[in-house]
């Protein structure tokens, strides 16, 4: 199990490559340097989330029969914060929502 959570490790180091790629063309430039970015120690923190998040779901998996190979550990850790991002999204949907969270800011009826 904790060679598949490498792999999705892995998976997940090659994603954050393709984002970083992808940031650096819309910033034309490092995507961490102010003002278009959010600061060095941000970028670095959402890359060890990112990472983590990967390794977790890959490990959770892992304990499954759904995890046959280190190829599919892989594209779990590629795929992970993208569908966990998805997943969480789609949970905040469920939630009630408060009669005040529907207000614009400044407008809470005071």
């Amino acid at each position: 199990m904790l060679q598949y959570a490498l792999w999705g490790l892995v998976g997940a180091a090659a994603n954050v490559g393709v984002v970083f790629l992808e940031a650096s063309k819309r910033a034309k430039g490092w995507p961490w340097v102010r003002p278009k970015g959010p600061g060095g120690g941000v970028y670095a923190v959402s890359i060890v989330i990112h990472l983590g998040i990967a390794t977790a779901t890959t490990a959770a998996m892992a304990s499954t029969s759904i995890v046959t190979s280190y190829f599919v550990a892989f594209g779990i850790g590629a795929a992970a914060p993208v569908v966990v991002k998805k997943v969480a999204r789609y949970a905040e949907s469920l939630l009630p929502v408060a009669e005040d969270d529907n207000k614009p800011d400044g407008d809470h009826g005071e």
